[in-house]
C-alpha cells in the first residue's frame, strides 16, 4: 500500500514538474520603487518565495489559467495575478489603509476585525520594537484609548502597573490577563522576554472580546503573538543597539550649603545655629572653650566662622553621588524562513542596562524557537518556545519607602555640608543624621535572578473540510532566586536595632511558580454562497497553577570571608555557653489552584454587513466553596457595517461605516487566596509551647466579582480610510465586590472577606488616524491620536460603613482611589501660622484629623492618551510620540518631607528658603515652630504632558544595497525616550502608579543609537 501511494505521489509530482516553467518578475510600490520581502505564494500551495532587494523575483509554476500567483506584504494591499501563458510580471503593490481588514488574535481563535462586534485595540509592533525598555508593558503607555500604564519604579526591569477601563474591584486584583502564543502567562514578570520577538498586540476590552476567558476576563485581556517562520528564503537578522541614561532635573531641588547654613541659622538648629554669632552661647566662654584653649569670645567668634566657611566649601552634591548615566547596550541575533511544509524563526538577544542609581541594572539573555510543520494537508503541529534569564542589582533598600536603607531619601534628605568620605583617611562619613547614602549602595547588595520559560505545543487536524480540531498544552515557569547582603561592617549592618546581632546578614530567597494549560477546541467554519459566514467555536481548557516559597536569614557575617552562606555564624540561643543570639529566620510555602472550563463562541455574518457574535463559558475554580465554586460568563453583540448597504455607495467619500453594539457578564477571581474558602490553623508559641490555632476563618459563602459590561461604537473611515476614526462608549458594572467585613470583637477575628457592594466604570475612548500627506514623490506625513475618559464610581459597599486605605477613602458615591486628608487654607501672614480647614469648610487653627474631607481629587487619571506624528521620505523617517495624563492627584510625600520643619536637622528644598520670617510675609511655608501636618497642601495636580519618544532613522535605498551583494535592508536611526515632561507635580515623577509618591526611582531619560541589518 505505501509503496503505491509513493508511486501515485511521484507520478503526480512529475506531470506538475512537466508543465512547470520559471515564472519572474520584479514588485514596486506606487512611487515605481523596488520592495524587497514581498512574499509570493501558489495560491492553494505552501510553494513560494521572497522578492530580493531589487524587488525581483523567480518561481516554478505550472503555466495554465487555474495557477494564481498571491503577492503579500505587511502594510500593502495583498494582490493576485493569474499565470495563464504569461511568464513576467511587473506588480505595483498599493500600501493598505483599510483598517477593518486585519486579523484579531484573541488567544483562541482568529478573526476578521470587520466582523468584530466589541472593542478591540492593536498596537502596530513596530511601535514597540527597539524602545529600550526592559519590561513590556512600560511601552504600551499611551498607545491605545482606555488602557492607562504607569511605571511603579524607574529601576531597570521594574514591573509597570496596567489598568484597561478603570478600576473595577477594591481588594481584588485589577491586572489584565495576559495571553502569549495562546498561554497565559504572569503579569509583571516581562523582564526575561524580549519584546523585539512580539509580531502583534491586541487589546480586548469589552465581554464580547474578553467573555471568551470568563473568570479571568473582567480587567480586560492583552493577547501577545510572537514572530513566526514564512515560506521563502531565509532571512537573518541583527540588530544592536547603544544607548545612555540620565536623571531628570529635580523641581524639589535639595538645599546648598549656603542656603541650609543660613535656614538653620533663622531656625536656631544644626550647625549654622551652633556656630552662628547671633548665638547667644558663643557670646560667652565655656569650661569646655577653655579646656580646648580658647582664651576668648573673639577668638572663639574666629574659630565658628572659619567652620562655617569650611562649611560651605564642603557643598557635596549627594544626589550626584549615588546617580550616574547609565549606559544601555543590546544584541539581537534572528533568523525565519521556510521550505514547503516547513516554517521557523529563532532568536537569540543579549540586553545589559544601567540604572541611573549607582549598583543597579539589569543583564538579560533570551533564546526563542517557534516552529510550524504541515505533516499532510489534514494534520499540522507547532512548538513555541522562549527561555529567558535575566539579573537584576536592585537598590539595597525599599523603593519609595521612608527608610535608613533607601538611596534616594537619604540623598535628599542629606546636609550638603556633611562629605561622602574624610579626605585623609578615605573612610565614608556619616553626619548628623548618622547616614551615608554613597555607603549604604556600595555595602549592601540586592540581587534577583530569574529564569523564565514559556513553550506551548499544538496539534491541528482537519478531518473534513472547514473543522479543524485543535489541542495545544502550555507552560508558563518561572524560577526567582532573591539574595540580600548586609556588610556586617556597614553602618546599617552593624546597627543591632536594624540588623540581629549588629554583625550582618546574608538573605537568600527561591519562589517557584509552575503553570501549565491543555485547551482542546474545534472550531468549523462554513460559508453558503459567499453570503452566510458561519464561525462555531467549541472548547474546554484546564489550568494549573502551583507557587512554592523558601527562605533563609543568617547573621553574624565573617567580614573575612566571601558574602555567601558560608560567612554566616550558626546561631544559638542566648543565655547558653555559646549563646551568641544569632538565630536564623527561616521561612516558605506551597500553593496551588486549578480552573477547568467549557466554552463555545459563535459568529455570523451576512453579506458582510450584519455580524451576530455570542460566547458562553462555563469557569469551575477551585478557589471557593463547594456551592460557589462554578459560574458562567457571556457575552453577545451585534455589528451593522453600513457602509456596504446599496444606500450608501454614492457616498464616495465615506469608505468605511460600522456601527458595534455588545453586552455580557465576565468575573474576576483574582485577589483572594487559593484556600480562602478553608479554615487554616497556623502555628504559635505560648510560653514556651508550640502550638497551632485557627489562622482564617472558613468562607464557604464567597463567590466570584461579576462584570457587567455594556459597549457601542461605530468606525467610520473617510477617503479610502486616509482619515479614519473609532469611538467607543461603555459601562460597566462590578458587583459581589471583594470587602472586608468587620466582625465582632467575640469572633476572635477582626474581618472577614465577603462580597458586598458595585463600582462602576463609565467612558468613552476615541482613536483618530489620518495620512496627511502622500506625494508622488515619497514623502508621507500620518498623524495618529487616542484618548480616553474613565469615570469611576462606588454604586454600593453592601452596607459596610466607609473606611479609608491609607490616604483615600472608600465611600458611596465616590470615586475610587479618592484622597482624603484634612484641607489646607495656607499660611497666616501675620504670625506664620498654618491655617487648616473644617469639614464645613470654616478655616480654623487646630489642626484636627476629623476634619479630613474627600473633596481633593482621586490618583487615578480620568483622561489619558497620546498622539504621534510621522513623516517620511526616500527612506528617512522622523517620529514623535506624546502621551498624557490628567484629572488625577498624588500626595506628594516627597514634598512634605522635604519641606518640613521637623526634619530640618536634615536637608530641605530650596523653597524652605521661602519660610516665614516677619509678620506680612506671603508664603505657604510655616514658621518653624509649628508642626507641619499632613494635609490638602501636598495633594498636587499630577496631569502631564510627556515627549515619550522621538526617533529618527534612515532605511538604506535598495539599489545602494544592491553593490554591497551583502545586505538586503539596512537601517540606522537615533532614538530619545523621556525627553521632557510638562507638568506642576513637583515630586520625583509624575507618572508613578502609586498614590502616595514618596522618594520613588524616578524615570530616566534615554537615548540611544541602533542599527538593523538583514542579510
Amino acid at each position: 500500500m505505501k509503496i503505491y501511494l509513493s508511486c501515485i505521489i511521484l507520478l503526480w509530482g512529475s506531470a506538475v514538474l512537466a508543465q512547470s516553467s520559471q515564472i519572474s518578475g520584479v514588485v514596486k510600490d506606487t512611487q515605481k520603487l523596488p520592495l524587497p520581502g514581498v512574499t509570493i505564494m501558489l495560491k492553494g500551495t505552501t510553494k513560494g518565495v521572497v522578492t530580493g532587494v531589487d524587488g525581483k523575483f523567480a518561481i516554478e509554476a505550472p503555466t495554465n489559467p487555474e495557477t494564481v500567483l498571491v503577492f503579500s506584504m505587511l502594510g500593502y494591499q495583498t494582490q493576485e495575478a493569474t499565470i495563464g501563458s504569461q511568464t513576467y510580471f511587473d506588480i505595483i503593490l498599493e500600501e493598505d489603509v483599510k483598517h477593518l481588514e486585519e486579523v484579531i488574535v484573541t488567544g483562541y481563535n482568529e478573526f476578521d476585525k470587520k466582523k468584530l462586534t466589541g472593542a478591540v485595540s492593536g498596537v502596530d509592533a513596530e511601535l514597540i520594537e527597539n524602545v529600550p525598555v526592559a519590561s513590556f508593558e512600560q511601552m504600551l503607555q499611551g498607545q491605545a484609548p482606555g488602557v492607562i500604564v504607569n511605571s511603579t519604579s524607574g529601576q531597570p526591569g521594574a514591573p509597570a502597573s496596567v489598568r484597561i477601563r478603570g478600576t473595577g474591584s477594591i481588594n481584588g486584583s485589577n491586572t489584565p490577563l495576559y495571553i502569549l502564543d495562546g498561554v497565559p502567562i504572569e503579569a509583571s514578570v516581562f523582564a526575561s522576554l524580549n519584546p523585539n520577538d512580539f509580531s502583534s498586540v491586541t487589546i480586548l476590552k469589552d465581554a464580547t472580546a474578553t467573555a471568551i476567558y470568563g473568570s479571568r476576563g473582567a480587567n480586560g485581556v492583552i493577547v501577545i503573538t510572537t514572530k513566526r517562520g514564512k515560506v521563502g528564503r531565509s532571512v537573518v537578522q541583527y540588530r544592536m543597539q547603544y544607548g545612555w541614561s540620565q536623571m531628570g532635573k529635580l523641581k524639589l531641588e535639595p538645599m546648598k550649603s549656603e542656603q541650609k547654613l543660613s535656614y538653620e541659622e533663622y531656625a536656631k538648629i544644626g550647625q549654622g545655629w551652633e556656630l552662628s554669632p547671633d548665638n547667644p552661647e558663643n557670646s560667652i566662654l565655656t569650661n569646655e572653650d577653655l579646656a580646648n584653649g580658647i582664651t576668648s569670645v573673639d577668638l572663639k567668634r574666629a574659630l565658628n566662622a572659619a567652620e562655617l566657611e569650611q562649611l560651605r566649601n564642603i557643598d557635596t552634591d549627594w544626589v550626584g553621588a549615588v546617580t550616574q548615566t547609565g549606559i544601555t547596550q543590546s544584541h539581537e541575533l534572528s533568523m525565519s524562513g521556510g521550505r514547503d511544509n516547513t516554517r521557523f524563526f529563532i532568536s537569540g538577544s543579549y540586553f545589559q542596562q544601567e540604572g541611573i542609581a549607582i549598583g543597579t541594572g539589569l543583564e538579560r539573555g533570551t533564546g526563542r524557537f517557534n516552529i510550524d510543520h504541515d505533516a499532510s494537508d489534514v494534520l499540522r503541529f507547532g512548538l513555541s518556545s522562549s527561555l529567558g534569564f535575566s539579573t537584576q542589582d536592585n537598590l539595597g533598600g525599599n523603593d519609595g519607602a521612608l527608610t535608613y536603607a533607601n538611596p534616594f531619601a537619604n540623598a535628599m534628605l542629606k546636609n550638603p555640608y556633611e562629605r561622602i568620605r574624610n579626605p585623609e583617611t578615605g573612610e565614608y562619613e556619616f553626619g548628623a543624621n548618622d547616614t551615608n547614602p554613597v555607603e549604604i549602595i556600595e555595602t549592601n547588595k540586592q540581587k534577583v535572578d530569574e529564569f523564565k520559560g514559556i513553550g506551548s505545543f499544538h496539534l491541528e487536524y482537519e478531518p473534513v473540510s472547514k473543522l479543524k480540531l485543535k489541542s495545544k498544552i502550555g507552560i508558563d515557569y518561572r524560577v526567582r532566586e532573591y539574595e540580600n547582603f548586609t556588610d556586617p561592617e556597614s553602618q546599617y549592618g552593624s546597627d543591632p536595632t536594624i540588623t540581629q546581632g549588629g554583625q550582618g546578614s546574608y538573605y537568600t530567597a527561591n519562589t517557584r511558580n509552575f503553570t501549565y494549560n491543555w485547551v482542546n477546541t474545534a472550531n468549523y467554519k462554513y460559508n453558503i454562497n459567499k453570503i452566510h459566514d458561519f464561525d462555531f467555536l467549541l472548547g474546554a481548557e484546564l489550568i494549573r497553577n502551583e507557587y512554592h516559597s523558601s527562605s533563609f536569614t543568617g547573621y553574624g557575617l565573617n567580614s573575612k570571608l566571601p558574602s555567601t552562606p558560608a560567612s554566616i555564624t550558626p546561631g544559638s540561643a542566648v543565655g547558653g555557653d555559646d549563646g551568641n543570639g544569632f538565630i536564623p529566620r527561616v521561612g516558605g510555602g506551597k500553593t496551588q489552584n486549578a480552573l477547568l472550563s467549557y466554552f463555545f463562541m459563535t459568529n455570523y455574518a451576512f453579506s458582510d454587513k450584519y455580524t451576530i457574535q455570542a460566547s458562553i463559558r462555563r469557569d469551575g475554580s477551585s478557589k471557593f466553596g463547594d456551592g460557589n465554586k462554578w459560574a458562567t460568563f457571556w457575552a453577545f453583540g451585534g455589528g451593522w457595517m453600513a457602509s456596504e448597504e446599496n444606500f450608501m455607495k454614492n457616498v464616495k467619500a465615506i469608505s468605511t461605516l460600522k456601527f458595534r453594539l455588545s453586552y455580557g457578564k465576565t468575573g474576576n477571581q483574582n485577589g483572594i487566596g487559593d484556600f480562602q474558602a478553608r479554615g487554616v490553623y497556623t502555628s504559635l508559641s505560648y510560653n514556651g509551647v508550640t502550638s497551632i490555632a485557627p489562622g482564617q476563618l472558613e468562607n464557604q459563602y464567597l463567590k466570584w466579582e461579576v462584570s457587567n459590561q455594556l459597549n457601542t461604537g461605530f468606525d467610520l473611515g473617510l477617503f479610502a480610510d486616509r482619515i479614519f476614526m473609532s469611538v467607543d462608549l461603555y459601562n460597566n458594572i462590578t458587583s459581589d465586590l471583594f470587602i472586608q467585613s468587620k466582625l465582632s470583637a467575640t469572633a476572635g477575628f477582626p474581618s472577614v472577606e465577603r462580597n458586598a457592594g458595585e463600582m462602576r466604570n463609565r467612558g468613552i475612548e476615541m482613536t483618530f488616524e489620518t495620512i496627511n500627506v502622500q506625494r508622488p514623490s515619497g514623502f508621507r506625513w500620518s498623524t495618529s491620536v487616542n484618548f480616553s475618559y474613565n469615570q469611576n464610581e462606588i454604586l454600593d459597599l453592601g452596607g459596610e460603613t466607609e473606611f479609608e486605605q491609607g490616604t483615600s477613602i472608600i465611600q458611596v458615591g465616590l470615586p475610587f482611589g479618592t484622597h482624603y486628608t484634612v484641607g489646607w487654607a495656607g499660611v497666616n501672614p501675620a504670625n506664620g501660622r498654618p491655617i487648616y480647614t473644617d469639614k464645613d469648610g470654616n478655616t480654623t487653627v487646630v489642626y484636627d484629623p476629623a476634619n479630613a474631607r474627600p473633596d481633593f481629587g482621586t490618583y487615578l487619571p480620568p483622561w489619558s492618551g497620546g498622539f504621534s506624528n510621522s513623516f517620511a521620505y526616500k527612506g528617512l523617517e522622523l517620529s514623535i510620540f506624546f502621551s498624557f495624563q490628567t484629572g488625577h492627584h498624588l500626595f506628594n510625600n516627597t514634598r512634605y518631607f522635604s519641606e518640613n520643619a521637623f526634619f530640618a536637622l536634615q536637608n530641605q528644598s530650596t523653597h524652605m528658603a521661602t519660610v516665614w520670617r516677619q509678620p506680612g510675609d506671603i508664603t505657604d511655608v510655616q514658621a518653624p515652630q509649628y508642626k507641619r501636618e499632613f494635609s490638602s497642601l501636598d495633594v498636587e495636580n499630577a496631569s502631564f504632558l510627556r515627549l515619550r519618544n522621538i526617533s529618527l532613522s534612515y532605511q538604506l535605498q535598495p539599489l545602494l544595497l544592491q553593490k554591497s551583494r551583502t545586505f538586503t535592508s539596512l537601517r540606522v536611526y537615533m532614538m530619545g525616550q523621556n525627553i521632557y515632561t510638562w507638568t506642576q507635580y513637583t515630586g520625583m515623577d509624575p507618572e508613578t502608579g502609586n498614590n502616595i509618591d514618596q522618594f520613588v526611582y524616578p524615570t530616566p531619560r534615554t537615548f540611544t543609537v541602533g542599527l538593523e541589518a538583514q542579510f
